[in-house]
């Protein structure tokens, strides 16, 4: 073997071993596990993975006076909030406390249950102009017309995910 032969044998080995450890280093990791009720990652509701302007999360944080002030810039989009329940209606729908009127929370996609008082974080699209028969004929369920009257023709949430806080 010559020295131009030994010379690239080493820097071909070298450059292997140097792969091989970044592959390796890659397989052994501890990401910590969420605890039952939080969220893995960024909340994409509808499974998305990556982001897109359909998707993408243009308000997150508390359910107050700002977010009251924007919400018809939200309609069609989606929002993470977070609240207090001030009142559970049934199993899909409940309201969440805010600096004024509660707001109407719809659970497209099951969430964990949730009582009164308990704090939650809520991802999903703002909708406007709610109407128990639409809720009703496309969730498939009967709700009770006279608890709905005051959310009817306002903004809601049709949440596709959510956790419950401390």
């Amino acid at each position: 073997m010559t020295n131009r032969d030994r010379g690239s044998t080493r820097v071909l080995t070298a450059t292997l071993a140097a792969v091989t450890a970044l592959a390796v280093s890659g397989c052994n990791r501890d990401d910590p596990v969420p605890a039952d009720g939080e969220f893995m990652g960024n909340p994409t509701p509808y499974g998305a993975g990556t982001p897109t302007e359909e998707n993408r999360v243009v308000y997150e944080g508390e359910y107050n006076q700002e977010f009251i002030d924007e919400a018809t810039n939200y309609v069609g989009q989606q929002v993470t909030i977070s609240g207090e329940v001030s009142r559970t209606l049934s199993p899909e729908t409940f309201a969440i406390a805010g600096p004024a009127d509660p707001m109407l929370i719809v659970e497209e996609q099951e969430i964990p249950p949730v009582d009164d008082g308990e704090l939650v974080e809520l991802t999903g699209t703002m909708r406007a102009n709610f109407s128990v028969s639409e809720v009703e004929e496309q969730l498939g369920v009967d709700l009770d017309d006279e608890l709905y009257t005051d959310f009817e023709g306002e903004n809601y949430l049709m949440a596709a995910q959510g956790r419950v806080g401390e």
